[in-house]
């Protein structure tokens, strides 16, 4: 069986974020499902790259990355 690991590192985190395509400095929270594909909560930011907040809170938006059919070879 594969060991399981305890922790992730930031850099571990990054590549991650990095190989899904997502800005590593606006991800709040992520969520994969095997079959449905990705969910990620991103941080909206405003013109010079700030997070927006309004009511003490961040902003953030809702992105839906759907799994690709994969074609298997003939």
């Amino acid at each position: 069986m594969t060991e399981i690991p305890t922790q992730i590192t930031a850099a571990q985190r990054r590549d991650v974020w990095g190989v899904l395509g997502l800005p590593p400095s606006q991800v709040h929270e992520i969520s994969l499902h095997p079959s449905k594909g990705l969910q990620a909560s991103l941080y909206v930011l405003d013109r010079e790259g700030r997070p927006i907040t309004h009511g003490g809170d961040h902003l953030t938006t809702t992105v839906r990355i759907p799994l690709a059919q994969e074609v298997s070879p003939a």
